[in-house]
């Protein structure tokens, strides 16, 4: 488990209080990414609760247990029906806190897209007072961002902030010296979601990441320090690594006006 932030926390109690969703398929980073975002808000004294709605990557709720002052029960099945009465419960939970909800529903199938539609998503979640984020997460390849601009183009997603998340992490060959999202910067469906307000992040690479998952840990265990599961320190250079990856995925959060639109 890691509910540790990273830096003193700042309680402020005047920050409103948002829903952030994330959209994508599976294993584009999003449950990480989530988990960052979580991470953040709560460094900064905020209230929020963390809602692991994937069936196949309990991450998230291994990060917050359902009994810790974070975390939330998870569902007990992915159907339609059982995700609605799930995500009732979490704003219910949310309300009852004044709480700001991280939202994982996993990605690569269309559960997340009917929930949204049927309930209309947007404006149920404004009207219970938590002001939707969107989080649209893709990796380099044309299919994954194929995949989430169909859902952004639907408008199922409606209201709020939109933010598209390129995640190098994804990458299949690193080399910083070449951008491999030079290609999508230059499409004309990416300039459109701009165009129409949605905020770009550039999610950095932990290239490390083998290594730390290989010692029984997750990216914030490195960074809280933790040992690895047999007992012995991390290395070095691995905790540095990870501690970098964090801080610009901040960084590049907060450029782009994060204070307004995360929990």
């Amino acid at each position: 488990m890691s509910e540790k932030p990273t830096s003193a926390t700042q309680n402020t109690s005047s920050h409103s209080r948002r829903a952030f969703w994330r959209i994508g398929r599976g294993r584009s980073g999003g449950s990480l990414g989530c988990a960052g975002i979580a991470r953040r808000a709560i460094a900064l004294g905020h209230p929020v609760l963390v809602a692991d709605g994937d069936i196949n990557n309990p991450m998230l709720s291994r990060l917050y247990p359902a009994k810790s002052k974070h975390g939330v029960e998870r569902p007990t099945s992915a159907t339609l029906e059982t995700s609605k009465i799930w995500l009732a419960d979490i704003l219910a939970q949310a309300l009852q806190r004044e709480a700001s909800v991280v939202i994982d529903m996993g990605g690569g199938d269309r559960v997340s897209e009917e929930l949204a539609e049927e309930s209309n998503l947007g404006e149920f979640l404004s009207q219970s007072g938590l002001q939707p984020t969107y989080g649209y997460f893709t990796g380099p390849e044309r299919d994954d961002f194929e995949h989430v601009h169909r859902i952004w183009n639907s408008g199922v997603f409606k209201g709020g902030q939109s933010v598209l998340i390129l995640n190098a992490g994804l990458v299949r060959t690193h080399n910083s010296a070449v951008d491999p999202f030079a290609w999508l910067r230059k499409d004309t469906r990416y300039q459109e979601m701009v165009a129409m307000g949605v905020k770009i992040i550039d999610m950095p690479a932990l290239t490390c990441m083998k290594h730390i998952e290989g010692a029984g840990l997750t990216v914030f265990d490195a960074i809280d320090g933790k040992p690895c599961s047999d007992g012995k320190p991390l290395n070095l250079l691995w905790a540095h690594m990870a501690k970098e990856w964090y801080s610009k995925l901040i960084t590049a959060l907060e450029t782009e006006g994060g204070d307004k639109w995360l929990p």
